[in-house]
């Protein structure tokens, strides 16, 4: 019989392209992935990937195992939530994911909050651009998201928990006025998010409506977190949109500003994102009604 845990290994080598990357997101050794990958392997009697030198690819026997291994550990998840919930037991797992501003700024809180009635609980957060978390949620890899934008599906609950606030901001030194238009941001530098993000997609949105096409934006720069538009922000490169949660401190200790745009009103919600169909496990049960009651703090 096949051990779980090399296909478990098979799909992180498929999806991060390497077995390196592969052993940090399942926290493994490299060695581990490689000798999964070769019993794997040798049990079927194929070669499932290509090694090249930068990359492996998986071969057509490897797309096809690939496909049913996802299938399998995705039943298995189920299976251990419906016993959990069977027993209720308050152990166990729990498998959770954020958009880059939830993720990073209030689900630690959360989550150490929430421990504190489940001490012997694990928990696996998962951050990411809005679009990659949601995709997770839906195909069961994560139980529950916070995202800071919701998209017609379905197959998917979109909860409002908290609203978020964002603001333009730019280093101390650039000399820009403190209140702008909504016109005069075409002549100024700005650092973007990458595509994919809820932060971005706000901005994008709020501009539309005003009239204002983004396309006439002086993009310098797309980053592809958080961190890195602050600190191209504080480095002179231009200016930012960001969560004000992000940048609380740096406000704080004068490292950088808020720009204000005039009648251009940037307010978002988080949503807890879950599945509509799928049986959730007593402890994502739990931290849904927790979240529900103690988000509001973190604000």
């Amino acid at each position: 019989m096949i051990d779980l845990r090399k296909l478990e290994a098979l799909v992180a080598v498929v999806e991060n392209g390497s077995f390196s990357k592969a052993a940090e997101r399942i926290y493994l050794t490299q060695p581990t992935i490689s000798g999964h990958i070769k019993s794997l392997e040798e049990y079927f009697g194929l070669k499932l990937f290509d090694r090249h030198t930068r990359a492996v690819t998986p071969t057509r026997a490897g797309k096809l195992l690939y496909g049913y291994a996802k299938k399998l550990l995705l039943i298995y998840k189920e299976m251990e939530r419906e016993m959990a919930y069977f027993k209720g037991e308050k152990t166990g797992k729990l498998d959770l994911g954020g958009s880059t501003i939830p993720g990073q700024y209030i689900l630690p809180h959360l989550i150490a909050e929430f421990r504190r009635n489940y001490p012997d609980i694990s928990i696996f957060v998962k951050v990411g651009d809005t679009e990659e978390i949601i995709e997770l949620v839906k195909n069961g890899e994560l139980e529950v998201g916070m995202v800071g934008a919701r998209e017609e599906d379905q197959e998917l609950f979109f909860e409002p928990c908290c609203e978020d606030e964002i603001i333009l901001i730019g280093s101390r030194n650039l000399d820009i006025p403190s209140e702008i238009k909504v016109s005069d941001l075409s002549s100024l530098p700005i650092i973007a998010r990458e595509v994919g993000s809820g932060t971005w997609r706000t901005v994008w949105t709020a501009l539309e409506k005003k009239g204002y096409s983004p396309e006439k934006l002086q993009i310098v720069a797309e980053m592809g977190s958080t961190e890195a538009v602050k600190q191209a922000a504080k480095a002179g490169l231009g200016l930012a949109f960001v969560s004000k949660l992000a940048v609380e401190e740096e406000l704080a200790s004068g490292e950088l500003r808020i720009v204000y745009v005039k009648d251009l009103p940037l307010k978002r919600k988080f949503f807890l994102v879950y599945p509509v169909k799928r049986t959730l496990s007593p402890l994502a049960k739990a931290f849904l009604n927790f979240g529900r009651e103690k988000i509001i703090r973190y604000i």
